[in-house]
């Protein structure tokens, strides 16, 4: 959860998700590998970083609304969930090459 709350807010590289998670380097591999095959995130081209796809954003914010009713709210996790709409709007209006 904190890599897709990490990568919810923008595009980043490894290092910068490693920093902001305080994941391991192993670790961190292991679950970018994990949600790319799951479809979640994409490694960008040129080592650009990572960034949600389109089912990772629904991902993310349904995951955040389930932990905002679970009693657990924080303005972070509000703001954050507002970026994932945004951020989901756009690549639903963004035309297809």
């Amino acid at each position: 959860m904190e890599v897709l709350a990490s990568l919810g807010k923008g595009r980043k590289r490894f290092t910068e998700i490693m920093f902001e998670t305080k994941l391991n380097p192993g670790i961190l591999n292991r679950v970018l590998k994990t949600l790319i095959t799951s479809g979640i995130v994409v490694k960008c081209a040129e080592d650009e970083g990572y960034e949600l796809t389109e089912k990772g954003i629904k991902i993310s914010g349904y995951i955040l609304k389930i932990v905002e009713t679970s009693g657990n709210e924080k303005p972070e996790n509000m703001k954050l969930i507002n970026t994932l709409a945004t951020r989901l709007e756009q690549v639903k209006t963004t035309p297809v090459a």
